[in-house]
């Protein structure tokens, strides 16, 4: 899904940006009229929809840098937390954050498959946890046993600054062969 949404964006952002060059190359008359289709003349013959047509390209072409700006922002906005220690600056990754929590997840056996995304907003930290679980035990307190053991473990690098929050989405549950067999056994 990355690579369309990718590729989306790109078509979205070229699009506004040409159509409004060309609405301005149009409202200042930088085509001739010999070369322009007859509802282009329309345009060049009248300053007002010359006018129009140059101040709704100016339009496009500014709502298309205010795309890509924000596209770009968003991409690279949020990639490391950076503080400094006492030796000097120190760069985590969410890449790095994203791995310990899915260390932490694998010492879990009621996790059967889980998904982690971090995001960074300044100092504060948000871990989004996707999780297919096991049935077999108290839901809420193994969740809270997740959360706990991850911020543990995500506060010994990052530090007592900040803003943590740690979300866990269920998005399945599952019975176990072992269940299986057992309710199997018992009718």
């Amino acid at each position: 899904m990355k690579v369309v949404n990718a590729s989306a964006t790109l078509f979205t952002v070229l699009a506004f940006l040409t159509l409004g060059s060309l609405l301005l190359m149009i409202g200042l008359h930088l085509l001739s009229v010999e070369d322009a289709i007859s509802h282009i003349r329309e345009i060049y013959s009248s300053p007002w929809r010359s006018l129009q047509t140059g101040g709704l390209g100016l339009l496009f072409i500014f709502v298309g840098l205010a795309l890509a700006k924000m596209f770009v922002k968003r991409g690279h906005g949020t990639e490391a937390i950076i503080f400094h220690g006492e030796i000097g600056p120190i760069v985590i990754s969410t890449a790095t954050l994203d791995e310990m929590a899915k260390k932490v997840l694998r010492r879990f056996s009621l996790v059967k498959d889980c998904k982690v995304k971090t995001g960074i907003d300044g100092r504060d930290v948000e871990i989004k946890l996707r999780l297919t679980l096991w049935s077999g035990e108290n839901v809420p307190s193994l969740l809270g046993s997740i959360q706990q053991e991850i911020r543990d473990r995500i506060r010994k690098v990052i530090g007592p600054d900040g803003k943590l929050e740690i979300l866990c989405d269920v998005i399945r549950m599952e019975e176990s062969q072992l269940g299986m067999e057992e309710r199997a056994v018992s009718i």
